[in-house]
């Protein structure tokens, strides 16, 4: 290592001198690749506040009518909306309107030990030939030995959450558009 008169270091084998020793240029550039390469890594972390999101889906049921097809969505409630915290809050046979709240488990930590849960609402609203479903996720949860809010989540867990309630409307829908409900064999 030569220093020149204006203070200057020339060398190719530049050393940072430490109360231990020296370290090389090929250490440093060794740590620079671990600090960029762990910046990457934890890049895939990264998580966004959760705000209610909304989507709307409207499915024919061509040929039904307005009667049928909230009598069939509802059986379709009764069915599959069994647990304790999976509700029809609300409806009106005669506006054609069905208002149910819900939970589900939509994923866990690589673990599985952490299960990530959501509340969600679904709207039905009928019409002769067609329903409109109005889904909204309303909160994210997580369950191990207790449960707690999440305020973040990562863009998987939301996309996991759009298509869970994005897949019950259209469950619903194939419920409504199905040539027969009832059960055959008994």
């Amino acid at each position: 290592m030569t220093i020149l008169s204006n203070g200057v270091l020339t060398s190719n084998t530049l050393q940072i001198f430490s109360g231990r020793g020296a370290i090389g240029m090929k250490t440093i550039k060794t740590m620079s690749v671990l600090v960029i390469l762990s910046a990457f890594l934890t890049t895939g972390c990264v998580t966004q506040k959760h705000i209610p999101s909304e989507e709307t889906i409207v499915i024919s049921a061509a040929g039904q009518s307005k009667k049928t097809i909230f009598h069939k969505a509802r059986q379709w409630f009764s069915e599959y909306f069994v647990s304790g915290k999976s509700v029809v809050d609300y409806e009106d046979k005669e506006a054609g309107t069905i208002i149910a709240k819900g939970t589900a488990r939509i994923g866990s930590d690589p673990f599985g030990i952490i299960g990530h849960h959501m509340k969600f609402s679904i709207r039905i609203d009928v019409k002769d030939g067609k329903f409109r479903a109005l889904t909204r996720i309303i909160s994210h949860y997580d369950v191990s030995s207790t449960v707690y809010d999440v305020t973040f989540i990562s863009e998987e867990r939301k996309k996991s959450a759009e298509n869970y309630v994005e897949k019950i409307a259209k469950d619903i829908g194939a419920y409504i558009n199905s040539k027969n409900n009832a059960k055959q064999s008994w």
